[in-house]
């Protein structure tokens, strides 16, 4: 069982293992074996910030639980023993496993903004990145995906997110969502749309009101698609639940402002996610990249309720 102690994580004898269900990102991602949390390499800019947020309980509420850091000690080798130098172990960042809890999780990774290059970005990246969000829906929409899994479905290629335009990235949100309705229900599948819109306007007010830059930040929607565990849930809500609601002993379906992933019965879960190019940033400011693109995914989900 890990144990945290000043933000420091001690694994104890748990083992990890690769991430399974990762859908984008860089490699490198692992898991503690119940799969709880995920371990993944230490990025300053970002533990800085998970660390910053502490201060903001509105903007963590919707960010995955953080733990700590972590070194693990990397298999020696032959090479390693004979050496006279130090080893220095691998630091680690500690963070909730998001579909930790969900029996049939359908993943997609949506990254927000236009601008995907960081504040010290050399002029030369700042251009290949400019021209990188030219050539994707980045540029055009002020969001991208980058990453999409339906359960028992191979994660989405990453050339085929790069590819979508603005008229076949509509074609994949409509794949995301229907899966939703071909294994449990229509109304599901409506529910779900309406519950993300409602958690990503409250989230935008948050960003309003708070000064960063989040840049190439994700938001990750996971929802349940499997029936039975639908059913299981639905069946311990309260039985009178406002139309849109359903999930947990609440009645919500969405897990966004909790700490458990689906532990707390949630059908749907949304985070902010990927913060290694992230800043707290007093007298700045809202984030307006951001912001556009928040405002641009919700007119897209809206669409999908007109249908």
């Amino acid at each position: 069982m890990a144990e945290v102690t000043d933000n420091k994580v001690d694994l104890g004898t748990s083992k990890v293992r690769q991430l399974d269900f990762q859908v984008a990102g860089h490699p490198g991602v692992l898991e503690v074996e119940d799969g709880g949390m995920i371990i993944k390499p230490l990025n300053q800019r970002e533990l800085q910030f998970y660390e910053g947020s502490r201060g903001f309980s509105e903007l963590q509420s919707f960010m995955p639980m953080f733990y700590g850091t972590l070194e693990l000690a990397e298999t020696e080798t032959s090479d390693s023993i004979s050496s006279p130098e130090p080893i220095e172990k691998p630091k680690y960042l500690c963070v909730e496993n998001l579909v930790h809890g969900f029996k049939e999780p359908c993943v997609i990774d949506v990254k927000l903004g236009s601008r995907l290059w960081d504040v010290d970005a050399t002029p030369e990246k700042q251009e290949r990145m400019a021209k990188k969000a030219e050539r994707t829906t980045s540029g055009s929409l002020g969001l991208c995906i980058t990453g999409m899994r339906l359960y028992g479905e191979p994660a989405a290629d990453r050339d085929w997110c790069r590819d979508l335009t603005p008229t076949t990235i509509m074609d994949a949100f409509e794949m995301y969502f229907a899966a939703a309705e071909k294994k449990i229900s229509t109304e599901y599948r409506n529910q779900i749309i309406e519950q993300l819109i409602e958690e990503i306007m409250e989230l935008k007010t948050v960003v309003e009101k708070i000064e960063t830059r989040m840049y190439a930040s994700s938001l990750l929607f996971i929802y349940e698609a499997s029936k039975g565990q639908y059913d299981s849930l639905l069946n311990k809500a309260d039985v009178d639940k406002p139309k849109g609601d359903i999930g947990n002993d609440e009645g919500n379906c969405s897990g966004s402002g909790s700490d458990g992933g689906s532990d707390d019965g949630a059908l749907v879960y949304m985070k902010a996610i990927d913060f290694a190019h992230s800043h707290w940033t007093p007298g700045q400011g809202p984030d307006d990249n951001y912001l556009a693109g928040v405002n641009k995914l919700v007119e897209i989900l809206e669409t999908f309720l007109l249908k």
